[in-house]
């Protein structure tokens, strides 16, 4: 064997590395006798401690005896090892999975965090590090002893704080830090969120089409989803409760559907808010990206109108910060809260709480404020830069949907377009390009009544808009 000295793993734990190998693999058959240590030491180059170091470490873990005047030998484990074993499969038969984790993995879903036109990534290049950095090095320069050991599962009581009040300051919805829960980012919330309230079975609105990371998350705790199709005015309702009245779970993106970018009409959220009601049914109300509106007005949140404590809001901070940050937060009666905690302390325990407390300070400061205030008009400039490229590359084969908020468009394929190509294939043709486009269809639960392309802005300068969908409209046309 060979000592690597520059390695992160201590010498003598190499050594018992290599001779656990060579025991389990039947290299070293039960009673071989080992060498002595001053020769083992010898031969490898290294002090004599270290290999007593490590054969006391194999006598702990029962790979070696000391027998009396037979020296040091190989313990019997209990099994044999033929010699000319295969290796062990390092991959796993689908088969060996549950039947709900194989319908996740089965769903057909292309993308690529690193194309510009990755949807609901924001751009970090103007994100304030030096403050973040100072903010986290004051939290645990003298850190208090509630935030080093286990927190609550509900989350930092001064982020709840603060994010009840960022909530009010820039959405408007109104709520108590008792009614505020730190979770893993809003996939993080959804998915313990579907756990707590589906049984294998129960019946799922979701809208189609709709936000293919719920889909996960729900087929994950073996739900039977019901796809409700959108229109100008968000969810059909009407159409939900005649496919499945008894549902026990809606999700929905109210405020910015995905993918089409349309907001629910007041009529609509008032009307699944009475369905709720009357069947005591929950509503799970992704706000992703609201904080980027990019007109003055903006649509009351679902949660702001339920007075009978049916919904769940879902918000994160990843996608208006940094997207590795993935912290999220929840917004819910405080019995399901209570509820939500006393269930999450068994499976999780809580949110990873060494950025909480400095995201407290982030939030109490008004850096969080500033910086959207700053990114606004970009992210509006960039949005008007790929409207403009489109309407003079594509205005006969694409129809982009109206959005007033969020980090991405859709272009729905004209029937001039479509019937030349599926948005499949067009999604290929992008990713050779180097500029790859979500295609819509892959949204959809059932056959897709629409193609399209979904194309993200966030992390798209203005000036590259034009050339790289100029490139990206002569592989359309072919």
């Amino acid at each position: 064997m060979h000592l690597d000295r520059a390695a992160d793993m201590p010498l003598y734990q190499q050594v018992a590395a290599h001779l656990r190998d060579r025991i389990l693999d039947g290299g070293l058959p039960a009673g071989s006798r080992l060498i002595g240590s001053r020769e083992i030491a010898r031969e490898l180059g290294c002090s004599r401690v270290i290999v007593l170091a490590a054969l006391e470490l194999l006598y702990a873990e029962g790979y070696l005896l000391s027998v009396p005047r037979g020296g040091v030998r190989v313990a019997a484990l209990g099994r044999k090892v033929a010699p000319d074993a295969p290796p062990p499969r390092a991959d796993i038969e689908p088969s060996r999975l549950s039947h709900r984790w194989r319908s996740v993995l089965a769903i057909d879903y292309a993308f690529d965090l690193a194309s510009p036109f990755s949807t609901g990534t924001p751009d970090i290049a103007d994100f304030p590090f030096d403050t973040w950095a100072r903010l986290l090095r004051q939290a645990w320069r003298h850190a208090p002893r509630s935030a080093c050991t286990d927190m609550s599962p509900l989350g930092w009581r001064p982020l709840r704080e603060a994010t009840a009040e960022f909530l009010g300051t820039v959405r408007g919805l109104l709520c108590r830090p008792e009614e505020v829960v730190i979770t893993p980012a809003s996939a993080g919330a959804l998915d313990l969120c579907c756990r707590m309230l589906i049984d294998p079975g129960d019946e799922v609105w979701v809208e189609e089409p709709g936000f293919i990371e719920a889909r996960w998350a729900l087929q994950a705790a073996g739900a039977r989803l019901v796809p409700v199709p959108v229109d100008s005015k968000g969810l059909v309702v009407a159409e939900g409760v005649r496919r499945a009245p008894r549902a026990k779970l809606a999700v929905v993106t109210p405020s910015h559907q995905f993918p089409l970018g349309v907001a629910m009409s007041l009529d609509r959220r008032l009307e699944l808010l009475d369905w709720a009601q009357a069947q005591g049914a929950w509503i799970i109300e992704d706000d992703y990206n609201s904080e980027f509106r990019h007109r003055d007005s903006m649509a009351a949140s679902l949660k702001s109108l339920d007075r009978a404590g049916h919904v769940i809001y879902l918000g994160t901070f990843s996608k208006v910060m940094l997207p590795s940050l993935r912290i999220g937060y929840l917004v819910a009666s405080t019995a399901f809260v209570e509820a939500f905690g006393r269930g999450r302390a068994r499976i999780d325990v809580h949110t990873a709480g060494t950025a909480q407390p400095a995201l407290a300070e982030f939030l109490r400061e008004g850096h969080l404020l500033r910086y959207l205030r700053r990114m606004r008009p970009v992210y509006a400039a960039r949005k008007q830069a790929v409207l403009d490229a489109l309407q003079a590359l594509l205005p006969e084969e694409l129809e982009v949907a109206p959005s007033g908020a969020g980090l991405h468009l859709t272009g729905l394929f004209t029937p001039r377009l479509a019937a030349r190509l599926t948005d499949r294939e067009a999604s290929a043709r992008s990713r050779r390009a180097g500029n790859f486009i979500q295609p819509l269809s892959q949204c959809y639960v059932g056959v897709p009544d629409r193609q399209g392309l979904v194309i993200g802005f966030g992390r798209l300068p203005t000036e590259e808009a034009r050339p790289r969908l100029a490139a990206v409209a002569a592989l359309l046309r072919g």
